[in-house]
């Protein structure tokens, strides 16, 4: 049984990173160490995670010294894990028993598959289907999902998807990591999942969503933010200026000069006009100027191509 590395980023999320936790001890597939990352919280998160799971040999704690938001913090799980597969999940998830275990016999099934994902049951979407497959639309940079926003009961399933990514929850060979490098963190947050993805796919390997294996993603509305705006991936100034740049960012690495023609003409007018629209429709100002600052520094950022990035 091959060792799985099981790597928890996470900032200010005491209890819902606990519920976390606990989930993956109750996997079927035993052979597993957990690395919870901690992107320097400001509340209970550090404490109450040691008290709770210092007899548990397989939890260890990191803290980190700043904050290296989800690329970062995955990266620093990198450098510690051991497993032959490393899974990263973010926080806000409660995984299924068998998902860890359904997940390594799908690896195991080819060596040039290099990534693997659950399906995630979205409980903030009334328990729809995030994406059973993930690509992009390079023309208008937009991401083309399927069955988003679906029942699981009401479409049929294959076993696995091909997918070009797996945001929220990712089980990577160690060698991948090897050959492609850890999540870029000139992204910050927002599309470095996206990226890791691409760059395994570019590297020659294949990826896939595994629908029998499942994962039940939280989500939630923090402090401060309207639930609209969440569910638009600007539910903050900070975050909606990287949402902003990093569409830009990701787009002149993968896309061709072709779809930059037709995006530079056409598409990010329409989606920084929206999306500033619907802040200041919601009263968010501060949304609203960070979309135009990041969109501005997006366009002027420049971008390497590289396929390895160092860790």
């Amino acid at each position: 049984m091959k060792l799985v590395s099981v790597i928890i980023p996470t900032y200010n999320r005491a209890h819902m990173l606990c519920d976390c936790i606990d989930s993956v001890l109750r996997s079927t597939y035993t052979n597993l160490e957990i690395i919870v990352v901690d992107n320097k919280s400001t509340d209970q998160t550090v404490e109450l995670a040691r008290s709770k799971y210092q007899d548990i040999t397989q939890v260890r704690i990191v803290k980190l010294k700043k904050n290296m938001m989800a690329a970062g913090g995955r990266n620093a799980g990198i450098k510690r894990a051991k497993g032959d597969y490393l899974l990263f999940i973010d926080n806000d998830n409660i995984v299924c028993p068998d998902m860890i275990q359904r997940l390594v016999e799908e690896m195991e099934q080819d060596v040039h598959i290099g990534l693997v994902g659950p399906l995630s049951i979205d409980k903030y979407n009334n328990d729809k289907i995030w994406l059973a497959s993930g690509d992009y639309n390079f023309f208008t940079s937009m991401p083309k999902t399927l069955y988003s926003g679906k029942k699981v009961e009401d479409v049929a399933l294959d076993k696995h998807y091909k997918t070009c990514y797996s945001p929220n929850v990712m089980m990577v060979r160690k060698n991948v990591i090897e050959a492609v490098g850890g999540f870029a963190r000139n992204y910050y947050a927002m599309y470095e999942e996206a990226d890791f993805g691409y760059r395994i796919k570019k590297a020659g390997f294949q990826a896939y969503i595994v629908t029998d294996a499942r994962t039940y993603h939280l989500g939630t509305v923090g402090e401060g933010e309207q639930e609209k705006l969440r569910h638009l991936g600007i539910g903050f100034p900070e975050r909606a200026f990287h949402f902003a740049k990093n569409r830009t960012v990701f787009m002149k690495k993968y896309a061709r000069w072709y779809h930059m023609f037709s995006y530079y003409l056409v598409f990010i007018h329409i989606f920084t006009i929206y999306y500033v629209f619907m802040a200041l429709k919601y009263g968010r100002k501060d949304i609203a100027a960070a979309l135009i600052r990041g969109t501005v520094r997006g366009i002027l950022q420049k971008v390497e191509k590289e396929v390895k990035v160092q860790i």
